[in-house]
């Protein structure tokens, strides 16, 4: 009889993937979105950028041995864990798009048109990317290659999970390989990604097909 207990994420809804949920929307919005520059909208209409920025960086230290995650619910956290998921579905599915579609010039770094979120309650000054270089800033997309040369699609759920998960048991038992790293490509991931959703929504949200990307 295996009396084994199943960690945090694996008691989530976690069912195998399906061609009519690519991105695994359904599981937090109910609703399989095919698109994933509607992913980025839904994922950033739930939170802010830098609640998932914070979070990251306390589950990566917790499950490096910091101890015991301390914060948000564990329900609240398991939230953040499928729409973290989502959001590497989706910057996969990106992975080949070379170039951004609005040209960001030196004089508009600091424009906040260009990076802070329409919504009532964002706040400029913590929507501002904390880990992208200037020119990651100027083209999100290069992010989303870096990542996945880094590792896999995968490897990088499968890392994801194992943060989280390790960030509930807090002893380093489920630490990621090089912590630091791990915590960087997912910080600039995560802000690439709202810097799509802040430039490009309207652009792409009704016109982009999905495709299976290898």
């Amino acid at each position: 009889m295996n009396n084994a207990v199943a960690t945090p994420v694996q008691s989530a809804c976690h069912k195998p993937g399906h061609t009519k949920d690519p991105f695994e929307t359904h599981c937090w919005r109910n609703e399989s979105l095919t698109n994933p520059y509607q992913v980025f909208a839904a994922i950033f209409a739930e939170a802010h950028v830098h609640d998932f920025r914070k979070l990251v960086k306390k589950l990566v230290s917790s499950a490096s041995g910091a101890g015991v995650y301390k914060g948000e619910a564990t329900g609240d956290v398991l939230l953040y864990m499928k729409l973290i998921r989502s959001l590497i579905k989706a910057a996969h599915a990106l992975k080949r798009e070379k170039n951004s579609a609005i040209v960001i010039t030196r004089d508009d770094l600091f424009n906040k048109k260009y990076y802070c979120s329409h919504y009532v309650s964002a706040d400029a000054w913590k929507e501002f990317p904390r880990h992208l270089s200037e020119k990651e800033y100027g083209n999100p997309y290069l992010v989303f290659q870096k990542f996945f040369r880094y590792q896999s699609l995968t490897n990088w759920l499968h890392c994801w999970e194992q943060v989280v998960d390790g960030a509930f048991c807090g002893d380093g038992s489920f630490a990621p390989v090089a912590p630091f790293k791990v915590h960087s490509h997912l910080a600039k991931l995560v802000e690439a990604a709202h810097l799509i959703d802040v430039r490009e929504d309207s652009i792409h949200k009704f016109t982009y097909r999905h495709e299976a990307v290898e």
